[in-house]
């Protein structure tokens, strides 16, 4: 009995510290800022997960987070951006600007801005992001506008959310 419980030890459980995650689960915070009239967005994905899409799409090794890196990641993060988020305020279709990602541990922080947005009563997101790569992906979206917060979580079933104010 003590032999098969130093095996497991030794041998089995450590194979399991090496098993990527198992959760497939992006953040997407927004913001409004009335005083400089913008909408600011914080997305959180998982390091691995981003590489992997972009690596399928592209067929190139990002290696993201290394020192081997390409140098025009931003430029494809933003076009990958461009390509599975959209939204609308008050039911117009509204473009954001990257403003530039940040790295913490296996997790990246991509920054955006909505510029020019007066006020808002109505907020869509459509968000695909990782679903085709992912199926199981879900994408939580948290909002505070107008000092309300709200959640919405997007599935692959569900990619599109309304919230009203």
């Amino acid at each position: 009995m003590r032999i098969k419980k130093l095996f497991l030890l030794i041998y089995i459980i450590p194979l399991f510290s090496f098993v990527a995650h198992t959760y497939y689960l992006s953040l997407t915070q927004i913001e409004f800022n009335p005083k400089r009239k913008s909408i600011e967005v914080i997305i959180n994905v998982f390091v691995d997960d981003i590489e992997t899409a972009l690596n399928k799409i592209h067929g190139k090794k990002f290696q993201l987070n290394t020192k081997s890196q390409l140098r025009d990641a931003d430029t494809y993060f933003t076009q990958y951006l461009k390509d599975h988020l959209s939204f609308k305020i008050d039911g117009k279709s509204v473009q954001f600007n990257f403003i530039g990602k940040e790295y913490d541990s296996d997790v990246v922080f991509f920054y955006l801005e909505i510029k020019d947005i007066q006020s808002i009563k109505e907020i869509e997101v459509n968000s695909t992001i990782l679903i085709q790569y992912f199926p199981e992906q879900q994408n939580l979206v948290k909002y505070n506008i107008n000092k309300k917060h709200k959640s919405l979580l997007l599935t692959k079933k569900e990619q599109k959310g309304v919230l009203k104010y």
